[in-house]
């Protein structure tokens, strides 16, 4: 997800969102990740993963984000939104146009904050208006 985000972030010339990650959940690097939530203190957190919901590593990471955030000065009480597939039983929808469709939604809510259909797809890579 991370590539494709950024990816996505070039192409359509999104300026006011950056992209971070956790590249390791256990043990979980806290104070790492505190101190680099302190240096976007105006931001608002989306959690994007291409795993559906009840999958991956939303469950494990969400209480610990919402932890280190109550514990900074500039975070406090901020509520993470979750960008990615709904639950589902299997990983894979096995479906190739369900899987772009989810692809492109989860990649639109993690940079606009809303699903949005793509104007165009250049390289595999989707271009909104």
């Amino acid at each position: 997800v991370y590539y494709t985000l950024l990816q996505a972030r070039e192409l359509n010339n999104v300026r006011d969102v950056a992209i971070s990650r956790i590249e390791q959940l256990h043990p979980f690097p806290w104070d790492l990740v505190r101190d680099h939530v302190e240096k976007y203190p105006n931001c608002e957190f989306v959690w994007a993963q291409e795993e559906p919901l009840n999958m991956g590593s939303w469950a494990h990471v969400e209480p610990r984000l919402r932890t280190i955030f109550n514990n900074t000065e500039n975070h406090k009480g901020k509520a993470i939104r979750y960008a990615g597939r709904d639950p589902s039983g299997p990983v894979a929808t096995g479906n190739h146009k369900q899987h772009v469709f989810e692809e492109w939604a989860f990649t639109s809510q993690a940079l606009f904050g809303e699903a949005r259909k793509p104007s165009d797809i250049v390289s595999g890579v989707p271009k909104w208006e």
